[in-house]
């Protein structure tokens, strides 16, 4: 978390100041500023584009009887996009449009899982308050394991 902060903080905003003094000279002021509000405008834009392409997705995944955990994974990521884009700078700007092209998106999720999957699988199950521990039911001789159907007739 001090990592991120520190990132947030101090490196981004060094980042920003930095690339705002080459392109403001490169372009002049007023390009600078009109490039910095073009931004904004085109990452509203294709986020309210994306997003209500994604939450057609995520309707039709639901439909179908599928969790829509890619459409909100996809979400998530174009929400944050659409917001870093409308952060005035030109490497949050960078990052924005990477997180509303799907290819990056896609490689983001997949990154991310292949990150967090190994912790998931890795933590034990919670068991609830009125479920008994494995040592209670294998000394329980009154439970009967097993499967059942229901044949129709």
């Amino acid at each position: 978390m001090g990592l991120l902060a520190l990132f947030l903080f101090i490196v981004l905003p060094v980042i920003e100041i930095y690339l705002f003094i080459e392109i403001g000279g490169a372009l002049g002021t007023g390009w600078t500023i009109v490039l910095i509000f073009l931004t904004a405008a085109i990452g509203v834009s294709a986020m309210r584009r994306q997003g209500l392409a994604v939450l057609q997705e995520a309707q039709a995944a639901q439909n179908a009887g599928r969790p829509p955990l890619a459409a909100v994974a996809h979400g998530v990521l174009i929400l944050l996009g659409g917001l870093l884009l409308l952060v005035p700078g030109f490497f949050t700007d960078g990052l924005g449009f990477l997180c509303l092209w799907r290819p990056a998106r896609l490689f983001f999720i997949a990154a991310l899982l292949e990150a967090l999957l190994p912790h998931i699988i890795r933590m034990r199950p919670m068991r609830s308050a009125n479920r008994a521990s494995p040592t209670a039911r294998e000394s329980d001789d009154k439970t009967i394991e097993g499967d059942y159907r229901i044949d129709d007739e």
